[in-house]
């Protein structure tokens, strides 16, 4: 059945919304398909059916005919509708591809990697986090390169505001900062808040609904990476600090990658609206 979960799953996974999904897959039941039809067999509110077969039509996924007062829709051949986004989806794979292999490569040269612990020092508890962020950040010229996402560091009121302090220092005094934030729903209001108060300051950022990982790189030199998982049982974080050139330079890459697939602030709240 066409509007099963596995189904609509698999639609999602192309670009699809769950009300797209479910609209296109009323399109495959049934053809020369009314507004009425589609909102019957989709289960999408009629206030929403208009909107979606609009864009399915915008985006050459169904074609329209009027018969005496009324349209009707049928679904074109998918084969030929989603060649675009196939091919889109196909260069993205290429490019990650082509990622791993630059990162293989680096890894494959890095012969002056002798004791690769002497690079690397880990800090537990979110107390000490804090400190050796606001070090590092401190210290910081020219670049701070950032994935954020959860976990959190259960952080002071006094501490996010010593944070947010050195950020405004540290880009009064010329450097740049690029923040790709995880963000899945506009009902994420805390960290929407810390997006758009950065962004004042003079931060760039850039939203992504997934991110693979939490870290910060400051100066293309030191790479700072949270576990993903966090200490029991007092739950606070554990983080890596690392020094060798080459694995910055590999997670650099992993981030210039995920800037340029990611959205900004703009777009994504268009989309989040076209998905209400």
């Amino acid at each position: 059945m066409n509007g099963d979960s596995k189904f609509l799953n698999s639609l999602k996974n192309l670009g699809f919304s769950e009300r797209q999904a479910k609209v296109y897959a009323a399109l495959l039941e049934k053809r020369d398909a009314s507004l009425t039809d589609l909102q019957k067999i989709s289960g999408v509110p009629h206030s929403k059916v208009s909107e979606v077969v609009n864009y399915l039509l915008r985006e050459g996924y169904c074609s329209a005919k009027k018969i005496g007062n009324r349209r009707y829709f049928n679904v074109v051949s998918p084969k030929s509708s989603f060649s675009s986004s196939l091919k889109n989806m196909e260069d993205n794979l290429n490019e990650s591809y082509k990622l791993t292999n630059e990162m293989e490569e680096m890894y494959n040269n890095s012969d002056k990697i002798k004791e690769p612990f002497e690079y690397i020092e880990v800090f537990h508890g979110n107390n000490n986090i804090h400190q050796k962020f606001c070090s590092l950040l401190k210290n910081a010229k020219n670049e701070v390169l950032s994935f954020t996402k959860p976990p959190w560091a259960d952080v002071t009121p006094e501490e996010i505001k010593e944070q947010a302090d050195l950020q405004k220092t540290y880009l009064e005094n010329g450097g740049i900062s690029k923040t790709i934030y995880e963000i899945s729903s506009k009902d994420d209001n805390c960290i929407i808040g810390i997006m758009e108060r950065d962004l004042k300051i003079g931060e760039q950022s850039k939203i992504s609904q997934v991110l693979p990982l939490k870290m910060f790189i400051f100066d293309r030199k030191e790479l700072l990476i949270a576990d993903s998982s966090s200490l029991a049982p007092t739950n606070e974080l554990r983080m890596a600090l690392i020094k060798q050139q080459t694995i910055v330079n590999a997670f650099i890459a992993l981030f210039d990658f995920f800037w340029q697939q990611s959205m900004d602030s703009k777009s994504w709240k268009a989309q989040q609206n076209k998905e209400k």
